[in-house]
């Protein structure tokens, strides 16, 4: 987005030329619109723009969950050096000071661009954050002395479902749940959300105490109302399937269910045990006898 037409018009053109899709926005109000339906690859915003300025839109794009881990390169008239810090503290990844080479311009696209795609804190499947990038996000709260409520998300039986429906279907279940993770917290939390997947069924979401339950019952009322269009029309009426466990015994699996597992840390300071309070909440709650679908439990301890 620039606020000089022509600027915007030559960009265009030099990304469409290198099979980019480009969509050219006159204001930040425009700019915001388009986010919270698309999520493109990359952001090239100008400072000075119709509506709120280019530092506010940039501090915007960084603080909503969506669109966090989007990059930035400010493209700007303004060269002075209190300008660029600006930028770069309030999220940009990168400063461009206009007039500017049309091949500098395309070389830092492509950079940004490959670096996000390479980025192996972003699970390939959910592009959710990983394993490095959840810690980060805890140990961030921890040191802000910021209450949060960490919650081990699992899904029950999903390698039966894998093992009878195959990897492309388990692949759709799993890209179902990064969804709906981040749906229903967004709905019932919020903005003060964040979503990462550990790997294979194992997620993450943080969110604040006070509607972490609220956020985990959504989730789970959801899943089970979702699920069973996973499965073929004989599989949902009987409620189960029959393949092998990992005993290669035959047994009846349940159609699949999630279980929550919520730690809001009140004095604990250390991410391990963290997660090791969550793991093993998880544990329990798999193995309660009465349950029936989807179930979330909260740790009181710590």
């Amino acid at each position: 987005m620039d606020d000089d037409p022509n600027v915007g018009l030559l960009i265009s053109a030099v990304l469409k030329k290198n099979n980019y899709i480009v969509t050219a926005l006159a204001d930040s109000g425009e700019v915001m619109a388009f986010l919270r339906d698309n999520k493109p690859d990359i952001i090239l915003l100008d400072l000075r723009m119709p509506g709120i300025d280019g530092y506010a839109l940039c501090k915007h794009v960084r603080e909503v969950p969506d669109t966090r881990d989007i990059p930035i390169i400010i493209l700007s008239g303004v060269s002075e050096t209190e300008a660029k810090v600006t930028s770069i503290e309030l999220g940009a990844d990168d400063f461009i000071t206009k007039p500017f080479d049309v091949r500098e311009l395309r070389a830092r696209v492509n950079r940004l661009i490959k670096r996000k795609n390479a980025d192996t804190a972003l699970n390939p499947l959910t592009r959710l954050p990983g394993s490095p990038a959840i810690e980060e996000e805890v140990l961030r709260r921890l040191a802000d002395e910021e209450p949060f409520a960490f919650c081990y998300v699992d899904a029950d039986n999903f390698k039966a479902y894998n093992d009878v429906y195959g990897y492309a279907k388990g692949d759709d279940v799993i890209k179902r749940i990064s969804l709906l993770l981040a749906e229903e917290a967004k709905t019932a939390g919020g903005s003060d959300y964040f979503v990462g997947h550990v790997g294979g069924d194992d997620f993450i979401l943080i969110t604040s105490p006070e509607t972490c339950e609220a956020v985990a019952k959504a989730i789970t009322e959801k899943f089970d109302s979702v699920i069973p269009s996973f499965y073929n029309e004989e599989d949902q009426r009987r409620g189960y399937i029959t393949t092998m466990d990992r005993k290669n015994k035959t047994r009846d699996f349940p159609l699949m269910s999630l279980t929550v597992a919520i730690v809001a840390p009140k004095t604990q300071k250390h991410y391990a045990k963290i997660v090791e309070s969550a793991a093993e909440l998880k544990r329990y709650a798999k193995e309660i006898p009465s349950r029936r679908g989807s179930i979330f439990v909260r740790d009181r301890r710590i």
